[in-house]
């Protein structure tokens, strides 16, 4: 099996790619624009493959840049869609969309059939590409993933777990952080590559499934487990700059579905995850 990759040079993209040949399945990368929807169907037409996974996007949520969102998650992925369907029928594509769609108001363990209620201008993005996605649903085998929060070596210290880290290997004092009070459910990015690899690949899937862990953590645990690695805790201050008004207090994903789909899939425990990147 042939999969062609978006965004596979990105954080989550260089994991994949490991998974999908951890699979023994060819993986062909793409990297056209998205917002060149020329340069796109060059791309598609060239090249010989089976199924899709779509990883590209703009993705950091705090970003003054909010008409980005939608000219590459939705539009973006809507002229890829276009493209595949065109020189490639029938073929599964796999879209990361986001746990953000969940929104404010979501608690405990989501499952897929919850309210969708994006409260920012990257979670509304998502969602709009779901809703549009389904209008190629004719043409291609849609399959929307919802990722929860997930980390791993490589990620940018402007997101929060790697930043904690950042501040523990460097030995800081002191650090600023925003919304200390929410709880997440905190992934692998191996964790995650490999579900995009298994559903990808296997034969059965359902059009919708959260990628998680089945649970949640504060972010005083974080900084507790990180504390034991390095040894000396680290103060905390609240900078108001980095609070988002809109944040959704408790945010964990069900995981049932993609168990049922990927019986032999495990996610990781968060004290492992952070003690690789800590190491690394």
């Amino acid at each position: 099996m042939r999969v062609a990759l978006t965004g596979a040079d990105g954080f989550t993209g260089r994991f994949v790619k490991a998974a999908l040949r951890e699979r023994g399945l060819d993986c062909i990368s793409w990297s056209a624009d998205l917002s060149d929807p020329e340069a796109i169907e060059r791309e598609v037409r060239a090249t010989e493959f089976d199924h899709v996974i779509h990883l590209a996007a703009k993705a950091f949520v705090d970003t003054v840049d909010w008409e980005g969102f939608y000219h590459v998650n939705q539009i973006g992925t809507f002229r890829l869609l276009n493209s595949v369907a065109k020189y490639r029928p029938g073929a599964r594509c796999l879209l990361a969309s986001s746990a953000q769609v969940y929104g404010p108001g979501a608690a405990g363990l989501i499952e897929e059939s919850s309210n969708t209620n994006p409260g920012n201008h990257y979670a509304i993005s998502k969602f709009a590409m779901e809703q549009g996605a389904a209008l190629w649903g004719d043409k291609l085998e849609i399959v929307v993933a919802r990722p929860f929060n997930y980390t791993g070596v490589g990620q940018s210290t402007d997101y929060l777990l790697p930043k904690i880290v950042d501040h523990f290997r460097r030995g800081a004092p002191v650090i600023e952080l925003g919304n200390t009070w929410v709880q997440r459910d905190f992934g692998d990015v191996r964790a995650v590559a490999e579900a995009y690899a298994g559903l990808i690949s296997v034969k059965k899937v359902t059009a919708l499934v959260n990628i998680a862990t089945g649970r949640v953590w504060a972010i005083d645990e974080v900084l507790e487990i990180l504390a034991n690695l390095a040894g000396y805790e680290i103060e905390v201050q609240v900078n108001p700059a980095f609070v988002r008004p809109n944040d959704v207090p408790v945010l964990g994903g069900d995981i049932s579905r993609l168990c049922e789909i990927l019986p032999d899939w495990q996610p990781c425990n968060l004290a492992e995850t952070l003690r690789w990147m800590y190491l690394s």
